[in-house]
């Protein structure tokens, strides 16, 4: 599943988790936010039976009236610091969408909404903890590689890292400590349940990741806008289900699958071995050991760091942690790359000229039965 803005973490029922690197911008470079949310970098944590919130904040000119209201502001008051009509319909959607709340005759935002200051002292605090990390996981990191080597899948590092690891056990830890917020739809929340928030500015590199499969198989692809659509394209393939539970018994002899543009994909090596790494979910898998360890560390840094009252905007100390962990997997992944510890697949810069150049984004999860 893609989101046009990808810059998002959206449970359709199926996971899909979509995050941003870049660096941390210091106060004299810091940029002046527009005083308008929805030109934000817009995040959702969220389980959806309808759509995310982000249509809802780029319609008309609701993301001027969530940047004038975060510290609560009459209907009247809006229009004179937006210099433009508000109409009650824009304040109904918004509330219908719980991105604003009613108090008497002023409207307040409803969500975290972090500007330049708060994200870069955010970034700062998740870089200096991103530090004191990476040392402590580097031996994890270096079994990985390791059992990446023996079974001859060495490419394969920086999808692990950060699609797996990074990008998909972290938020198991977190969600298993309950550490971050339960999402369910209920008839209080009919559209969307999790968390929403907004912050200025974006990460400036972006890689993410997509998923899909069918129930306990999932094909995880780590994408940058050069190779979105080709990734896209073997997602939507018509026999994907069947490929990924052959691959999920470990046999990828002969195994080939024709994506949506009608191209054909060889996902075997020439001795019958998958050309992906196949993860079994338990403590059996040498990759699956080691990375959660490493998801156990970042999630109790997490949990030992409380960012709060630095994030603001009425967030529980759930979604604080939520945050916080968003901004600090990217903050570990730079320290990993910056160090040497992996190293950038040159396919997500460049863009790919053929399916086989796109095996080490490639990774297969098998969860425990």
């Amino acid at each position: 599943m893609h989101w046009s803005n990808r810059r998002c973490i959206v449970l359709f029922f199926s996971s899909v988790i979509c995050l941003l690197p870049g660096s941390t911008i210091t106060a004299q470079q810091r940029p002046v936010a527009p005083p308008d949310i929805s030109k934000w970098d817009l995040i959702c944590f969220c389980i959806t039976s309808v759509n995310t919130p982000h249509f809802a904040v780029r319609a008309d000119t609701n993301g001027q009236i969530l940047y004038y209201a975060q510290n609560g502001a009459t209907k009247a008051q809006l229009e004179q610091a937006m210099g433009a009509r508000v109409l009650m319909s824009q304040l109904d959607l918004l509330q219908d969408w719980r991105l604003l709340k009613r108090n008497g005759d002023a409207y307040t935002t409803n969500i975290p909404v972090l500007g330049p200051e708060k994200v870069g002292e955010l970034r700062r605090q998740m870089k200096n903890l991103a530090s004191q990390i990476v040392p402590e996981i580097r031996p994890e990191v270096q079994k990985i590689a390791a059992e990446l080597q023996q079974r001859r899948l060495p490419d394969h590092l920086y999808s692990v890292l950060f699609s797996y690891v990074l990008d998909g056990q972290t938020w198991d830890q977190l969600r298993s400590s309950k550490a971050i917020p339960e999402m369910r739809i209920t008839a209080n929340h009919p559209f969307w349940d999790g968390t929403f928030w907004a912050l200025y500015p974006n990460r400036t590199a972006e890689p993410g990741t997509d998923s899909t499969g069918p129930d306990g198989i999932t094909l995880l692809m780590t994408w940058t806008d050069p190779v979105l659509r080709q990734l896209h394209a073997l997602q939507n393939a018509p026999k994907l289900t069947s490929m990924l539970q052959q691959a999920s018994r470990g046999d990828c002899r002969n195994l080939s699958i024709e994506d949506a543009e009608h191209k054909q994909w060889t996902l075997s090596g020439p001795d019958g071995a998958c050309i992906f790494p196949v993860i079994h979910e338990n403590a059996s898998d040498a990759i699956y050991k080691a990375g959660e360890q490493i998801a156990k560390r970042i999630a109790r840094a997490v949990l030992e760091n409380d960012q709060q009252k630095l994030i603001g905007g009425g967030a529980t100390v759930q979604q604080a942690h939520l945050i916080a962990a968003h901004e600090l997997v990217w903050e570990v992944l730079d320290v990993i790359v910056r160090e040497g510890m992996v190293q950038e697949p040159s396919v997500l810069r460049n863009g790919a000229a053929s399916t086989t150049s796109l095996g080490p984004l490639l990774i297969v999860t098998v969860q425990n039965p």
